[in-house]
């Protein structure tokens, strides 16, 4: 079953359409709008593509413009990011192995689960000032263990180091408390969301009860 409130009904359409194009076959969408999908724990408004094939930029820039008006805000090589009415949009070849095979919901290409968690945990080694990437760890701790995360990321991203993330995920100080979060069933609290970060690192094999 999918939380399909978390999405505006325009991006939902949006989203399906894409999926749609025989260009973006081998695209499945990742990120927070995928795991909002999945979980129902908050409201998220972008779409994010993945593929680990190679495509052609400039083919898929005619199509997407041709068809829905994309705007561009950035392309280079293997990477296009831009905006259909008013919807951030990236597509993006990320070069890593499949860790299970995507999961199909109602018609969405999803990539898995285990494979979204990987990425999600690179974002926040590489960039750790999105909030929304340690609220969604947060709530996926009632799904998994901290040490199933971290075998999904080094499983995932080659020559890692697992204790990267692992210290990452409990430093703050570069987080952009500014950024607007819309929580669904619960109240947001960073105290309570940043606590269970802690207490992951402390007992990495546990399955926490759902953030309430």
């Amino acid at each position: 079953m999918l939380y399909k409130e978390t999405v505006e009904p325009k991006t939902l359409e949006l989203l399906i359409d894409l999926q749609r194009e025989p260009l973006l076959t081998s695209f499945n969408l990742v990120g927070g709008t995928a795991l909002a999908l999945h979980l129902g724990h908050r409201k998220s408004i972008d779409l994010d593509f993945f593929t680990s094939e190679q495509f052609d930029l400039e083919e898929l820039k005619m199509m997407l413009t041709k068809k829905y008006d994309f705007k561009i805000a950035y392309n280079r090589s293997q990477t296009l990011k831009g905006f259909i009415n008013g919807i951030k949009i990236d597509f993006i070849r990320f070069d890593y192995p499949h860790l299970c095979n995507c999961d199909i919901i109602d018609g969405i290409r999803f990539e898995s689960i285990p494979d979204i968690i990987a990425m999600k945990l690179l974002s926040i080694t590489d960039n750790g000032s999105r909030i929304k990437d340690f609220i969604d760890i947060a709530f996926l701790s009632s799904k998994f263990s901290l040490e199933e995360m971290l075998k999904f990321y080094v499983n995932k991203i080659p020559n890692s180091n697992v204790m990267i993330p692992l210290k990452a995920l409990t430093y703050f100080d570069d987080i952009n408390f500014n950024e607007t979060i819309v929580m669904l069933n619960f109240d947001y609290n960073w105290e309570k969301v940043s606590e269970r970060l802690i207490n992951m690192t402390k007992e990495p094999n546990k399955i926490f009860e759902k953030l309430q």
